[in-house]
């Protein structure tokens, strides 16, 4: 497991003491998904955060067999359910590799446990409750202003080369459209590229 660079890219997010690093990482469980292996389903408790390391995760909702893609995760980002972990209630999402993947978990109450001694967790924490809440609500701002059109470049500009991991059925699940309506948005762009 690369952990200096783990360090690194997280010491960005907000800084972590040598100290705290060293508790930190003595929590961490490596676990590696299969493509379409499930980290978390629907209906089932979380204790655990996730630092995705390596590979893709779709977050998803199901109702009644139809799956309405809500986000998805690429390497540096934490595909945790945290209403569901810091409500202590069932996962209303599921979480799915969509290609092989490599996380990190660790106890979120182990992790907690360590504020006391070294703040500077606590402030990380704070620091990538923010960013997910800033991520959230501009998301769900930009898929009622804007078409379909401007939606997908967005897609690609936050996600670069994800559209060639991963399914076209989920990036358009993703936008609200069919697969039919991206298809033809990608060729329009094509065209005027």
């Amino acid at each position: 497991m690369k952990t200096e660079l783990i360090f690194g890219n997280l010491n960005r997010i907000s800084p972590i003491t040598e100290e705290a690093w060293a508790d930190f990482q003595k929590l961490f469980e490596p676990l590696v998904l299969k493509r379409n292996e499930y980290l978390v389903r629907e209906g089932s408790m979380v204790y655990y955060c996730y630092l995705l390391v390596d590979g893709v995760v779709r977050v998803f909702y199901n109702n009644e067999g139809n799956e309405y893609n809500k986000t998805f995760f690429i390497p540096g980002m934490f595909p945790t359910p945290l209403t569901a972990l810091l409500s202590n209630a069932p996962a209303a999402l599921s979480f799915q590799a969509l290609v092989q993947s490599t996380i990190i978990r660790f106890s979120y109450k182990q992790f907690r446990e360590l504020f006391d001694e070294h703040r500077c967790l606590e402030t990380f924490l704070l620091s990538v409750m923010e960013q997910e809440w800033i991520k959230k609500e501009r998301h769900d701002i930009q898929m009622v202003t804007n078409n379909a059109t401007t939606n997908y470049l967005i897609f690609r500009k936050y996600y670069p080369g994800l559209e060639n991991l991963i399914s076209q059925y989920h990036i358009a699940s993703y936008l609200g459209i069919t697969p039919i309506q991206l298809s033809r948005i990608r060729a329009q762009l094509t065209k005027s590229d």
